[in-house]
């Protein structure tokens, strides 16, 4: 369980770096006096925490006490909590959508992301106990029913969370779609095509505006189509080309899209596939000296390209402000 809390972290900082730049990206954009620039919040921080700490604490109660019921519930009874959970939260959602409050609107998205959860489960040992399907197949259904749920959430209510599930939901089901058409062998390369197409589409779709919002859509693509080659590169030497293109991409794309977060993911990607390419290929001729310095070489590299980039990236914020001031300067009035 700890293991899983540095990645946690990563991908934690990772969309809280993208939201930081969206913010940014939409403050320069509105006007003074417009509804991106102006609105208070109503609600406290101090009160919305304890919201939050209120149904931890009614979900941990509810947790404990099916627990310690668990194994003498029949089949059926594991779907039927996680269904009745299902539509629990679900119907939170549903008597406070309306409410434009900002604070009720994250609550809705926390409320429909635990019911996207319970459907899952309920799908999964409906399958798998109750119908007796193998585990690829339930992986499949539960991708598939949960995908279906989670899109039609996303599309009543497009918040970061609901985004989230919606792309766990899809990566599950093409795991699915692998599991059944190729069975539980080394990651092929269809699937890992299909991994990065769908991390890659998922990420042009949120730059697009087509999948909101911005700053949950854009980091789960590209870190998803980033990684998904280095699924099957120990087997399929060629995807070493995907994965260095798709990094050079990544960094190339700092530039216009002024985000430092690009060009540190596409550096990091780009540094990790090439040392890997040189010490497979390279490694047993050259030896290890030789290794460490074309390595070394090639960091030396990465600094000087993330560098030059990194001042094409910085916003020029000196430079414009004389321009700025000179658009609001009353104009003197000529004698």
């Amino acid at each position: 369980m700890l293991g899983l809390l540095p990645p946690v972290i990563v991908v934690a900082l990772i969309i809280g770096g993208f939201y930081y730049w969206a913010q940014r990206r939409r403050d320069r954009s509105a006007t003074p006096g417009s509804s991106a620039s102006t609105g208070g919040r109503r609600i406290s921080l101090i009160t919305e925490a304890m919201a939050y700490v209120g149904s931890i604490l009614v979900l941990a109660g509810a947790i404990t006490a099916v627990g310690q019921r668990w194994d003498d519930m029949t089949d059926w009874g594991h779907v039927a909590v996680f269904t009745g959970a299902a539509l629990f939260f679900l119907i939170i959602g549903l008597l406070v959508r309306r409410v434009r409050e900002p604070a009720v609107q994250r609550v809705i998205g926390v409320v429909w992301l635990l019911s996207t959860a319970g459907v899952a489960g309920a799908v999964g040992f409906a399958a798998y106990q109750v119908a007796g399907w193998t585990a690829e197949t339930t992986t499949l259904s539960v991708g598939l029913a949960t995908s279906a749920y989670a899109a039609v959430l996303w599309l009543i209510h497009r918040a970061a969370l609901q985004n989230a599930a919606l792309f766990t939901a899809f990566v599950v089901t093409i795991v699915g779609v692998n599991l059944v058409a190729v069975g539980d062998t080394p990651p092929s390369p269809s699937f890992v095509l299909a991994l990065w197409a769908f991390g890659t589409g998922w990420a042009v779709l949120a730059w697009r505006h087509v999948i909101e919002p911005l700053w949950t859509g854009l980091p789960l693509g590209t870190v998803l189509a980033l990684t998904a080659p280095s699924i099957g590169v120990a087997d399929h030497g060629w995807l070493y080309a995907v994965a260095i293109t798709s990094s050079a991409a990544v960094m190339a794309l700092s530039v216009p899209t002024r985000n430092p977060l690009f060009l540190g993911l596409g550096t990091l990607a780009t540094f990790g596939y090439v040392t890997a390419v040189v010490i497979r290929y390279f490694g047993d001729q050259l030896g290890v000296p030789a290794t460490l310095a074309i390595t070394g070489v090639l960091i030396i590299a990465l600094a000087v390209v993330s560098a030059r980039l990194m001042r094409a990236v910085r916003p020029r914020t000196a430079s414009r402000q004389p321009s700025e001031h000179a658009l609001t300067r009353t104009p003197t009035r000529t004698p």
